[in-house]
């Protein structure tokens, strides 16, 4: 099975993201009830494994996180383009991360090694036209904070409108 784990955006934030979708043109917008946070992707996992993840994930201590959105980013991959609206969680993100990275790594899950650039994606779109006019539709200015209080566990299935995300497993962050 496919897994990542994920930031849980509250509802303000999903709120003011579905907003900025809507000002956004041709493409296909990221349906409300998948926008997430990447905090690390696992890639693809046998079943087994999940008592083990979850174990690890389980005694994970962290602070809740006040998240801004700041600027859009437009990703290239090899299909299409990726919208994003850039995030920041400050000193609590980053360590939030850094902890997943080393309670998986614990447990003998090697992660590949990138940089992270915490987003939450908005549009895809194959018309470089487009994405760049849908980052003109995301405000330069830090918008937020948003307290983000818990972080998930997701499977996720691949099909042609979109992938399909199961939440897993919620793991809480303590009080910002």
């Amino acid at each position: 099975m496919r897994l990542f784990l994920a930031l849980s955006l509250p509802e303000e934030a999903l709120d003011l993201l579905s907003d900025l979708q809507d000002g956004m043109p041709e493409g296909r917008a990221v349906d409300l009830d998948t926008l997430h946070l990447t905090l690390a992707f696992l890639g693809e996992t046998p079943a087994e494994a999940l008592p083990e993840i979850d174990a690890a994930l389980r005694s994970i201590r962290a602070p809740a996180i006040a998240l801004h959105f700041h600027g859009g980013a437009v990703f290239e991959g090899r299909l299409n383009r990726v919208v994003a609206v850039q995030a920041e969680g400050g000193a609590a993100l980053t360590d939030l991360h850094d902890r997943i990275r080393s309670r998986l790594h614990g447990i003998g899950m090697a992660l590949p090694r990138r940089r992270f650039r915490p987003h939450v994606t908005l549009l895809r779109t194959r018309d470089k036209r487009a994405a760049t006019l849908g980052l003109a539709a995301i405000p330069p200015g830090a918008l937020g904070p948003f307290a983000c209080d818990s972080f998930g566990l997701f499977s996720s299935v691949l099909h042609p409108d979109g992938a399909r995300h199961e939440e897993r497993a919620r793991y809480p962050l303590t009080g910002i």
